[in-house]
């Protein structure tokens, strides 16, 4: 049995605060003012909404094989299910089982409308590091920024596609069993629901909430550099700053995240990728990593930031090298 302390109890009235602010204006929009950029309205209460459920106590930090992951696994399903996603493969969930820890995949499918067979995937993992040892007495490892903001990034993603439908296809991912060493993502490419060869690239988003310095980063194109130009064209209209880098091997400086996140599972089977997420900050796997320490408009910003990529990505897509 578990109970919520004073400091949770500030912490969900704060984070409802945020929330009723931004109902008065309902969306928030992001852009830099560029001539021909068109940015998306990002619906930040479904967002932040989103946000503050799957890093909600109940879940109990969403770990792999927990019933608070399959809490948040059956969350997401739902979610799907109502923006209307299709399904791919065996249907919505794909089970896996690694190390004697069973998990679950959660899969949506937006068809392409002139290339229904080039598939563009989405992801973020959705599982965090459950219940562990407490700090300031506080036990549940809630994981807001890592990793329900991608996850909740993922859906406002999903909706914005499912409503603008895109040339190439979309396979959107939420993986399970990414702190245990990107388990959903490697069972996803060991057994894909549409075929390896048919995967133009991997957009993974993993921690994209908060950054004191408004920064985001794109890893990637240092790998694949046919994908600078895009993510330049994509900074160049960003509500925040976007930055390449993270990417290079041997870089003494910023460490190289390409075998840091799920993105790893695909680079390694020779598919494309850009990550998107921040530097680490001082709640990074602490307990304290909680909704009410987002920061609102740059999470909406670097969602808008995902959407605008794919969206150029999907216009004139980069073949596979």
């Amino acid at each position: 049995m578990w109970s919520c302390d004073s400091s949770e109890r500030r912490r969900g009235a704060t984070f409802a605060a945020v929330l009723l602010a931004l109902a008065a204006s309902g969306t928030i929009r992001t852009a830099s003012g560029q001539s021909g950029c068109s940015p998306a309205t990002v619906d930040s209460v479904r967002l932040l909404g989103d946000v503050s459920r799957l890093a909600d106590d109940s879940m109990r930090g969403r770990r792999l094989g927990t019933p608070g992951g399959a809490m948040a696994r059956d969350f997401l399903a739902t979610r799907f299910d109502v923006i209307g996603l299709g399904i791919a493969g065996g249907g919505r969930v794909a089970p896996f089982a690694a190390g004697g820890v069973r998990g679950a995949n959660v899969i949506g499918v937006v068809r392409g409308r002139t290339a229904p067979d080039a598939w563009i995937v989405v992801s973020a993992h959705y599982d965090h590091l459950g219940v562990g040892p407490p700090v300031n007495g506080d036990s549940i490892y809630n994981g807001a920024d890592d990793n329900a903001t991608g996850t909740a990034g993922l859906l406002a993603i999903a909706s914005y596609f499912a409503a603008h439908q895109p040339a190439h296809s979309l396979l959107l991912v939420a993986f399970d069993g990414e702190e245990e060493g990107d388990l959903g993502s490697l069972a996803l490419v060991a057994n894909p629901p549409v075929p390896l060869a048919n995967m133009l690239i991997d957009v993974n988003l993993d921690m994209i909430g908060r950054n004191a310095g408004g920064e985001l980063f794109a890893a990637g194109p240092d790998r694949f550099p046919a994908l600078r130009p895009m993510v330049e064209a994509t900074a160049a209209c960003a509500g925040l700053t976007l930055r390449i880098g993270h990417d290079v091997p041997g870089d003494r400086v910023h460490d190289d995240w390409t075998g840091q996140s799920d993105q790893a599972a695909f680079f390694a089977a020779g598919i494309p990728f850009v990550y998107f997420g921040e530097e680490d900050h001082p709640d990074y796997h602490r307990p304290s990593d909680s909704a009410d320490r987002l920061m609102p408009g740059f999470y909406a910003a670097a969602v808008r930031v995902a959407i605008d990529f794919i969206g150029r990505f999907d216009a004139a897509p980069v073949l596979r090298p």
